[in-house]
Parts: structure tokens; C-alpha cells; sequence
């Protein structure tokens, strides 16, 4: 019996000794596969000790309590709740900012993993948080918006997002976890509003044509510096943009901002008029807009708060064009795109273009609009965001 646990106690340090000497690169490699952040022959690359540990091998996912709520599965959290899995068919989803009247303040790990169906996103302003691999390998994602309330974007988050060509960081990020944009092959532009932003670690893999925006001496400055990738300084001072729709069987809503939604998504309401008003306070730059109007057609253009469309007459909005002016129109963009009836929302309108339908007969839903620093990346996709019976 003695001569057997020594002859074991042997092979356990032989067996010791063995694994000590395989190299650390094939543990990454295990690990890399562990985590889900390799695939299609690809390595997203080396991963230092206090990333993977921020790494969760066994993420969160539907278990016995979580509750399901139409196309959404979500987990109570302090304060709110977390979404651990989307069920939906895909397309352009406006993630809601309550389910079962409480707040969404998170997506977790894997929630929208592998949804190849999904081509726009819409955060709402109540998600601070975006988990590991959250929207990780949605190839035909072109679109996504982050809510001004996002203070956190977790390793991988965007990860093989190859549709998708350009990206605003909202001001409120602070943190953006390794491998985030990694495998996003076709992103042109992307733009930090956060000076102080952190960036950890490889943030954008071997992403070939990428040009960095940001604000001159702030963190994205020098991590453009750092990983050689080109960087374009914005204009020091930021355009705020307020906006309120007159809403079918609503009237005047509350007045939005920067990029979110004024009107209605799911309840076929027309949108009847508009409101859009930006701070100047800082710059020379005025806002100009004008509205397709059902039985009217293009009215003319108004200005800084002034009513476009109608109220009280039961008719539709079916277009709308805005564009700047002042002094300092040149160093700024604004962009804006609509939730039309039968198409839901279509792409991104720039500096004057129509939105929405014309001689279709359809009706506004909702609206977003920004303005962004010129030439900097465009909240989403801009190849349709107008349709017409005229063409």
C-alpha cells in the first residue's frame, strides 16, 4: 500500500512539472474560447490578469428567477431590473426604458448574443450599464444609439457588430471594456464626448480603417496616439438640442434631448407638429425646420421654437427637413431621423435632407435629433432615411 501512494505521489509531481511548462499563450487561448471572445479562426489576443478577471466565464443567462415579459427575460436588481435575454425577431429594437413598470438599468451578459436578426439598437437613457458580450456577434447591427444615462460598456460589448460603421460615445460613459468594438470591420468613425474617458485595453482589435473623435488632450487623444490609429480634434464647445411633438390624443409632449425619442413607438399615434430649440448660449448657430404636412405639403421654414405642422386639424406629419445657420454653421452637423408608419424607424437625415415619406400617405411616429461636431461619426446608418412615391 505504501509502495502504491508513493508511486502516486510520483505521477502527481511528474504531472505538476508537466503543466508548469505549458506556455501561458495556449491558457490565454483557453481562456479567450472560455469567455467567447475567439471565433471564425480569430483570437481577440492577450489578456492581462485584471482583465480576466473582470471577465465572467459563466455569465449570467435565464434561470429560475428570472421573469419573462414580452420579448425580454430580466432579473430584479437594486433599483430596477437587468435584461438577461432578448427574444424578439430582430430589426431596429427600441429597447423600452420600464418593463412591468420598472426601470431598465441594465443589459446583461449575453442578452443579445448571436441575434443575427438585429439591425438597430436604442438604448434608453435609464441603462447605465452594458454586461460582457452584450450585443456580442450581431453581424447586421448598422444602428445603435447609446442613452445619455450609459456610464459603463463591458468587455466585448459590440464584438462582430460588422454591419456597423459608425458610433457616438455619449458624455456620461466613463469606462469601455477591452475587445468592445473588436471584429467591427467596417467602423469608419467613432466619437467620444467624455474627455476623461477610460479605455481598457485593446478596445478595437486589428479594426483596419478607423478614424478616432474626440476632444484635443483628452484620453481618446492619447489612446489614438498610443495605438497609432488617426484622431480629429472637435470643437470645444458642446450644441444642445431640445425638441417636443403635439402627438395624436396626447397633444404638446414633454421637451426631449440630444437623440431621444419625442413621440410614440408601437401605438400608432401621428405626430401633428414640432418644436426644436437649440442652446446657443456658446456658439453663433441657429435651427431651421420645415414639415410635410397631410392635404398641405412642405410648409415654410421656421426657426428656434417655433411651431411646424398643425394643431387641432387631426393631420399628419409625413416629412420634415432641418438644417443650421449662424455664424459657426460650419463646425457643426445636425442629424435626425424618424419613426414612419409601415416602416418603423428608417435611417439617419443630415444638414437639410428630407426624413420620413412624401405622397405615401403615412404618418410621423417619433422623431430623434443631434447635433454633433462636423464630420464626426453618425449615430447610425444614413443610407435610407427617406422614402417617396415620387421617385
Amino acid at each position: 500500500m505504501k509502495a502504491m501512494r508513493k508511486q502516486v505521489f510520483s505521477w502527481l509531481i511528474i504531472l505538476s512539472m508537466y503543466v508548469s511548462l505549458i506556455p501561458m499563450g495556449v491558457w490565454a487561448e483557453e481562456l479567450n474560447e472560455a469567455v467567447g471572445l475567439s471565433g471564425n479562426n480569430e483570437t481577440i489576443g492577450m489578456m492581462d490578469e485584471s482583465q480576466i478577471l473582470d471577465m465572467n466565464v459563466n455569465p449570467p443567462g435565464i434561470d429560475i428567477s428570472s421573469i419573462q415579459s414580452g420579448d425580454y427575460w430580466y432579473e430584479n436588481i437594486a433599483g430596477g431590473i437587468k435584461i438577461v435575454s432578448y427574444t424578439g425577431s430582430g430589426g431596429n429594437v427600441d429597447i423600452p426604458s420600464t418593463i412591468d413598470g420598472k426601470s431598465v438599468l441594465e443589459i446583461g451578459a449575453d442578452a443579445f448574443n448571436g441575434k443575427s436578426a438585429l439591425t438597430g439598437v436604442n438604448l434608453p437613457n435609464s441603462v447605465t450599464v452594458l454586461g460582457l458580450r452584450s450585443f456580442y456577434n450581431c453581424p447586421n447591427l448598422d444602428s445603435v444609439f447609446l442613452g445619455n444615462g450609459l456610464v459603463t460598456i463591458g468587455n466585448g460589448s459590440f464584438w462582430g457588430a460588422k454591419a456597423l460603421t459608425s458610433i457616438m460615445i455619449p458624455h456620461t460613459v466613463t469606462s469601455i471594456g477591452y475587445a468592445t468594438f473588436a471584429s467591427c470591420d467596417a467602423l469608419k468613425k467613432i466619437t467620444f464626448f467624455n474627455s476623461s474617458i477610460t479605455f481598457n485595453g485593446q478596445v478595437f482589435g486589428t479594426i483596419p480603417n478607423l478614424t478616432i473623435y474626440g476632444y484635443s488632450g483628452s484620453t481618446a487623444d492619447s489612446y489614438a496616439y498610443a495605438n497609432t490609429r488617426p484622431f480629429v480634434a472637435l470643437p470645444p464647445s458642446y450644441v444642445d438640442v431640445y425638441y417636443s411633438t403635439h402627438v395624436q390624443n396626447v397633444g404638446w409632449q414633454a421637451s426631449q434631448k440630444n437623440g431621444e425619442i419625442s413621440g410614440t413607438v408601437g401605438q400608432s399615434l401621428r405626430l401633428e407638429g414640432i418644436k426644436i430649440l437649440i442652446d446657443n448660449s456658446e456658439v453663433n448657430v441657429v435651427i431651421e425646420y420645415q414639415t410635410h404636412v397631410q392635404n398641405i405639403g412642405w410648409q415654410s421654414m421656421v426657426s428656434n421654437g417655433a411651431l411646424s405642422g398643425t394643431t387641432g386639424l387631426g393631420l399628419r406629419l409625413e416629412g420634415i427637413r432641418i438644417e443650421l445657420d449662424g455664424t459657426d454653421v460650419g463646425k457643426y452637423d445636425v442629424y435626425y431621423r424618424v419613426h414612419a408608419q409601415n416602416f418603423g424607424w428608417l435611417d439617419w437625415a443630415k444638414n437639410g435632407e428630407s426624413a420620413g415619406t412624401q405622397g405615401m400617405g403615412l404618418r410621423l411616429e417619433g422623431i430623434q435629433i443631434i447635433v454633433v461636431p462636423k464630420d464626426s461619426a453618425a449615430p447610425g446608418s444614413t443610407a435610407f432615411p427617406f422614402m417617396s412615391s415620387l421617385n
